[in-house]
């Protein structure tokens, strides 16, 4: 067997294997990890692979048994703040010391003998790669007989880390040959030879720009993307074949864009992430399962792409869940009720209905709707391998034997996770210790499946030291720093010296820093003829910075400057350029105006037509008042923004907590005191807050809830001694009405509260948690109270008059009204009484509906739309009718500058 060893040939390499030809015959190409893997196999060493998780785990275990005895050792203190965190950094530099050849006994040392003293005590440790290569080592002494003949670094073995060059020594030993592959020459006197020069004696002759080395310089990442793939397109197909782009950060979606849209083959690299849709049912699981209820992490869960309900559930409850954050709500109570129905048909012709149907309810409510536990007492181990194997369940049912890379690491991470918390054995587990476990066995991600290769003679590598043959043409793509950092070492030098003189031979700083260096510059000596390093000055909005080998190169790229540098954004202003020895052919676009806004639209017959019976609200009178054309679209058409669920905002949560508990306590009939009032609402207070508003309890929002706890109770209690003042009793509240008048027009609307005097007779109050009170004393002083005009007016269909009507100010505690209203406290001189503001919004309603009716609609924030109103205009737009309009960019009333 031939093996070529990289260090960083454990991932993707070129070339793909050794010799000449199209394959290879008992040779490969592989790194530290696939060469241990090799000699397992040769020495009958295997077996089965833990988790990091799981060491990391059981290494707790030991660290925890290793407290108990003795005097506190040096990690007592983190570790009983943070004992996974502690584990995972104490495991790492015990792997290390294992690896280096640390016999882990103890040796005089404080750090080094609480360690020895840990690996002696708990639980045994799964083997990771530190223990396999030592016995590899072990097995190896014997010079027992491996079919291994040949092997050949790419790396200096000078450079090699020193686990690694213990186990070349010891295959020498074992009559193994050990070559080093050897960088190709060149004859030619071009830039390229010279920076190989350079890099290789640190002589610097100038560069004359011959092309052979360039440097592209770009504002951004997509301006680099189109310059690498115009340069790729020039060239001819055979010319690929010899193209090889390093993308250190493992992803090319985007220079995969720019080169599909040229015909060009995709590289397909994508970096592994923890944050992909199917991997965050894991930690959303737990997220929904701590108190109090978390019910933004529960949407989170329904609004996956891959919801671990059924698609159709999922979207009932988030819709349910955002109109009313919380699972003891009226929504979510219809919510469940219309999933039962939609069961009940769906398996109506079952022959085990009811067994189906119960199944799949109660699988869906542990979803939704399963125990929550304080996140500093914890959660029982036993509720932990419950979310986590059901989490492991459904990745499995989905993926149903088709092998989908997202939900078999789903299944491998719950999985682990269970593993880790057996071996742990700590019960309860707090809140922080499950959030560190479940972001270990996430750790490693998993790459987009979406995003693949294609066919084509490009390739792709990860690391410049993975390429070990020659290059003929040689991109560096996203060249920026800040590369490869040298790692620190936490011993101090006593503890260094007491390793070195038990034999274990630790990494010095400057060893590793020469060691990435070579691997930096190992890229440019097995490029042949054409080397390009592309760095963008802004990736992923943020700005970069230059890459090490560049600062190393700068006194030759300096001198040579315009030789050798080139800039991406050249292509917009040139028909052609010259980059690295191809000509680059642009065409001109022709500029065009975009779509200019304007006031006066036609309306297609389809949308007249649904202007037959509608019924209208005080919410689409209101954008009837300030632009027909948003009314046209949202009210009448029904256009909208999707179905994307959100959790309201806090102001809106403390004015749905509060309606609903002003619908608790005041009931019909009589007005209680003030102080029965405040009784009533303490006694609904939190479980209606949890029912409909539960992430004010979330810590973010602690000022909010501390503030709703005294200004509900207290705003409910000073509307009660208003009313009981005032002489009013309750008909209602959240009173559902409906009138039709005359010229076809039908309202309806929900009343918030509905009063009535023994001698005036019925009045309207509406309900706002505002920050400020001067929006609706404007509305009032300019007759423009459009709400409670409508509501007055529906309020008692049966009545001949619009009943009058108040703001009561939750915030604020005022009930304002307009001169005259037996209802307001506050009286405010209004220019218009709400009779005549309802008789106004009528004629104006009619206005507007004939223009729709003749198929005209007007945007009234656009220029000259005023040209166009409607003569007999009663209620005219607001000054700043696009103000809040969601949809500005749609009629084009605000648009880029060209």
């Amino acid at each position: 067997m031939d093996l070529i060893l990289g260090l960083a040939c454990d991932g993707r390499a070129y070339p793909d294997f050794p010799g000449e030809g199209s394959g290879a015959l008992h040779a490969a190409v592989v790194g530290p990890s696939g060469l241990i893997d090799v000699l397992e196999v040769q020495l009958g060493l295997t077996g089965p692979r833990g988790a990091e998780a799981v060491r990391i785990a059981a290494y707790a275990a030991k660290l925890r048994a290793a407290s108990t005895t003795g005097s506190a050792p040096f990690f007592a203190d983190s570790f009983s703040r943070d004992p996974w965190a502690t584990a995972k950094t104490l495991l790492g530099w015990r792997d290390q010391l294992v690896a280096a050849g640390w016999p882990g006994q103890p040796m005089g040392s404080a750090r080094l003998d609480d360690l020895a003293k840990a690996e002696v005590s708990g639980p045994s440790l799964p083997p990771g790669t530190a223990d396999r290569l030592c016995a590899v080592l072990t097995a190896l002494t014997d010079q027992p007989a491996i079919t291994l003949h040949r092997l050949r670094l790419v790396e200096p073995r000078e450079l090699l880390p020193p686990p690694c060059r213990r186990l070349v020594d010891q295959l020498e030993r074992c009559d193994v040959t050990i070559e080093q592959v050897a960088r190709p020459g060149a004859d030619a006197d071009s830039d390229l030879d010279r920076v190989r020069a350079f890099l290789t004696t640190g002589t610097s002759p100038p560069l004359n720009g011959d092309a052979s080395f360039v440097t592209v310089d770009a504002d951004t990442a997509l301006m680099a993307a189109e310059a690498l793939a115009e340069w790729l397109a020039a060239g001819s197909e055979e010319e690929l074949a010899g193209t090889v782009i390093v993308s250190c950060d493992g992803d090319t979606a985007l220079l995969d864009r720019a080169l599909q849209a040229r015909g060009l083959p995709a590289l397909g690299q994508s970096a592994a992430s923890p944050w992909r849709g199917a991997l965050q049912v894991l930690p959303l699981a737990f997220a929904a399962s701590w108190a109090p209820f978390d019910a933004k992490a529960l949407l989170d869960l329904l609004l996956l792409p891959r919801p671990p309900i059924g698609r159709s559930a999922a979207r009932k409850l988030a819709r349910a869940l955002a109109r009313e954050p919380g699972t003891g709500a009226a929504a979510w109570d219809r919510a469940w009720a219309d999933l039962d129905a939609d069961l009940t048909e769906r398996f109506a012709d079952h022959p085990q209905a009811e067994t189906e149907i119960s199944r799949r309810r109660d699988r869906w409510r542990e979803w939704t709707t399963g125990g929550l536990y304080n996140r500093i007492d914890g959660i029982p181990a036993d509720a932990a391998r419950r979310i986590a194997g059901r989490v492991g369940q459904w990745a499995i049912e989905t993926d149903a034997g088709a092998s989908d890379p997202l939900l078999l690491t789903v299944a491998g991470a719950a999985s682990a996770l269970t593993q880790a918390i057996d071996v742990l054995g700590q019960d309860p587990l707090p809140a922080l210790l499950v959030e560190r476990m479940i972001e270990q066995v996430l750790a490693e991600g998993a790459q987009n499946p979406e995003h693949v290769a294609t066919a084509g003679g490009l390739r792709c590598v990860k690391n410049p030291a993975s390429i070990w043959g020659p290059v003929e043409r040689l991109i560096w793509w996203d060249f920026k720093g800040p590369g490869d950092r040298v790692p620190t070492s936490p011993w101090s030098q006593a503890e260094t010296a007491a390793l070195t003189s038990a034999g274990c031979a630790l990494e010095t700083p400057s060893a590793a820093a020469a060691r990435i260096g070579w691997g930096y510059a190992n890229a440019l000596h097995h490029a042949q003829t054409r080397a390009l390093l592309i760095r963008p000055a802004l990736s992923g909005g943020e700005e970069t910075v230059s890459h090490p080998l560049a600062h190393q190169l700068n006194p030759l790229i300096q001198p040579a400057g315009r030789k050798i540098r080139w800039s991406a954004e050249r292509l917009l202003e040139d028909a052609a350029h010259d980059l690295a020895g191809r000509r680059l052919p642009r065409e001109l676009v022709a500029i065009v105006q975009p779509p200019q806004a304007r006031a006066r639209w036609t309306l297609p017959a389809s949308a007249v037509a649904k202007l037959a019976d509608r019924k209208e609200s005080a919410t689409s009178f209101e954008r009837l008042a300030d632009c027909q054309m948003r009314w046209m679209l949202l009210d009448v058409l029904r256009l909208s923004r999707g179905r994307f669920s959100e959790i309201p905002g806090p102001d809106q949560l403390l004015g749905n907590l509060a309606h609903e508990i002003a619908n608790h306590v005041l009931q019909p009939g009589p007005v209680a005191d003030a102080e029965a009032v405040l009784q009533q609402v303490d006694a609904v207070f939190d479980a209606l807050l949890s029912a409909i508003a539960s992430p004010l309890q979330q810590p973010e929002f602690a000022g909010e809830l501390a503030a709703a706890r005294a200004r509900v109770p207290a705003a409910l209690a000073e509307l009660a001694r208003l009313l009981r003042q005032k002489n009013l009793e309750v008909v209602g509240t959240e009173l559902d009405r409906e009138a039709a008048f005359a010229n076809g027009l039908a309202v309806l609307g929900r009343l918030d509260l509905v009063v009535r005097h023994p001698a005036k007779g019925t009045g309207v109050i509406d309900l706002k948690w505002t920050r400020s009170a001067n929006r609706r004393r404007t509305e009032l002083a300019e007759g423009r109270a459009l709400q409670l005009a409508t509501y007055g007016a529906i309020a008692d269909p049966a009545a001949a008059a619009p009943a009058p009507g108040a703001y009561y100010l939750l915030n604020q505690r005022r009930l304002i009204g307009p001169t005259g209203a037996f209802v307001a406290d506050e009286e405010i001189e209004a220019s218009r009484s709400l009779t005549d503001t309802w008789t106004d919004l009528v004629e104006t309603w009619r206005a507007w509906r004939d223009l729709a009716a003749n198929g005209v609609a007007l945007g009234a924030g656009l220029p000259r739309a005023a040209d166009h109103f409607p003569a007999d205009l009663r209620v005219s737009p607001n000054e700043e009718p696009c103000r809040y309009c969601e949809l500005t960019s749609l009629c084009r009333v605000t648009q880029e500058a060209n």
